[in-house]
């Protein structure tokens, strides 16, 4: 979310944009291209639902043009299925002419060699490919669709070809049906050619798929997280040991994530600082915070008015005029960018006005 090097080059700035509860530069964009998805996830609600038009391919290219005005450095597309997308090679094109580096996240089971070549070819530079287990009937169970685990490793392979070592990541999802498979993870994600692994601790958004209790957290932390952390780093997969214990190692913060609140309880004592540097569009250009909190709130909706407006306007401010953490409840259970706010209250915290301040806050 957060540009580190960037901002500690540019710390007074950001520092008075904090102050002054104004925005700083929208660094980073998530844009949920698409709704819908080709599988049936268990843990996801996207293909459950009905929703909005999305907007066309003519609304979205001023604002990529936007966000390269507001100093967006990072655009990720998401979805649902982004790949679903016809327009998809346009978007990222538009993005990556104004200077933008684009990144993805999908299920990959829809890249051919041929989009892939086209995806790359239009500036297309990291990719995240979901897949939840090595063990190809557990994936497709918990994806919903038979025979989905071969077609989203050929689509890794396809894309594996066209782009550059360290730009592909496998995105895990840890649930109760499937964390004793993952020990053997790493070994089969590097034989396959991923670059690193996300192990993302299960969001509770059905009732159909269940997070690891504490029992269970205690078997993940003692027997597959150790596999995790030594064949990680063997295999290049994880630069920190730590990454492999995504539920926290103390007792509190073990008790935190039995309850899904992965970001352990800092948020209840921290600000995040996404409303400044931070924005999540949705497929029907609905502007929220963070994927954390789609629609809650809503900061304000395309079809009616600019990215600039939004971005400088009265409902953002109120978000960055907040001073009793958590920002939001939905903050408690996010773990995504923790190491980048701790980085920014140190800066933040250094000489200069906000110390005290932040002191007074924690009284």
């Amino acid at each position: 979310m957060h540009d580190i090097a960037l901002i500690a080059a540019d710390r007074r700035a950001f520092r008075q944009a904090v102050r002054l509860a104004g925005p700083y530069r929208l660094l980073y964009a998530k844009i949920k291209l698409v709704w819908p998805c080709n599988l049936r996830c268990a843990m996801c609600r996207h293909w459950r639902e009905d929703t909005a038009e999305p907007l066309a391919t003519a609304a979205w290219l001023p604002v990529l043009d936007e966000l390269a005005e507001l100093g967006c450095r990072k655009l990720h597309f998401s979805g649902g299925e982004p790949t679903l997308r016809r327009d998809l090679e346009r978007l990222v094109e538009r993005a990556t002419r104004q200077g933008i580096r684009v990144s993805m996240t999908t299920n990959a089971t829809a890249v051919t060699d041929g989009r892939a070549e086209s995806l790359v070819r239009a500036g297309l530079r990291r990719v995240n490919i979901s897949i939840d287990s090595p063990d190809p009937t557990l994936h497709d169970r918990l994806r919903g669709v038979d025979g989905c685990w071969s077609r989203t490793v050929a689509g890794f392979r396809a894309l594996r070809q066209k782009l550059k070592k360290g730009r592909m990541r496998i995105n895990t999802v840890i649930s109760a049906a499937n964390y004793l498979s993952l020990t053997a993870l790493p070994r089969w994600a590097s034989l396959l050619g991923a670059d690193a692994l996300n192990l993302i601790p299960l969001d509770p958004h059905t009732d159909e798929l269940q997070g690891l209790n504490a029992e269970q957290i205690r078997d993940f932390n003692a027997t597959v997280a150790p596999v995790l952390a030594r064949e990680g780093i063997r295999f290049g997969l994880l630069a920190d040991p730590a990454q492999a214990y995504p539920f926290g190692c103390g007792s509190h913060e073990l008790d935190e994530s039995a309850r899904a609140r992965y970001a352990r309880g800092y948020y209840d004592r921290h600000r995040c600082y996404a409303p400044w540097t931070h924005c999540l569009i949705d497929h029907a250009g609905r502007v929220s915070t963070c994927c954390m909190t789609p629609g809650k709130p809503v900061l304000g909706d395309l079809r009616q008015e600019s990215l600039r407006t939004i971005w400088t306007g009265p409902a953002y401010r109120r978000l960055r005029e907040h001073r009793t953490p958590p920002l939001l409840p939905a903050c408690r259970h996010c773990d995504m960018f923790l190491e980048q706010n701790r980085q920014l209250q140190t800066l933040l915290d250094g000489p200069g006005w906000w110390a005290p301040v932040r002191r007074l806050f924690l009284r």
